[in-house]
């Protein structure tokens, strides 16, 4: 029973891995058209942003401590985003907004960070006495 507890465990870590990685790619890819001012560029960003962070938050797969600081930033991203993601009567001051975030040291080094955690995703290894018990 053990041993096949510990195969569904490392069989999802895989998926997980890839899901995220296309996830954070197709974050990275509507970065230009939201550069651009488009609305529903932001909104997709956003959403792929919010996916991100959703996959992180699985505290059976990834190390917390390796992922929290990441979602921090994630969360912040979101928050740049949302006003250009919406329709707002201001709309040049929300794009100001999400300007300045996609251009700040911050945002690069969020970038930097979600890229080497794909690389090398910090898996958290499952505790023993946890799959004996039922």
């Amino acid at each position: 029973m053990l041993n096949a507890l510990e195969r569904t465990h490392h069989h999802a870590e895989p998926i997980a891995s890839s899901f995220l990685c296309d996830q954070v790619s197709a974050l990275l890819c509507y970065d230009p058209s939201v550069r651009s001012g488009e609305q529903d560029a932001a909104s997709a960003m956003s959403a792929a942003t919010g996916r991100v962070w959703s996959v992180l938050g699985d505290r059976k797969l990834f190390d917390r401590t390796a992922v929290d600081a990441l979602r921090t930033e994630l969360t912040w991203l979101t928050q740049a985003l949302a006003p250009l993601s919406h329709s707002v009567p201001s709309h040049e001051v929300a794009y100001g907004t999400a300007l300045a975030a996609l251009e700040s040291g911050r945002y690069f080094r969020l970038v930097a960070d979600l890229q080497e955690f794909c690389s090398a995703p910090p898996v958290r290894q499952p505790r023993r006495w946890h799959l004996y018990m039922g």
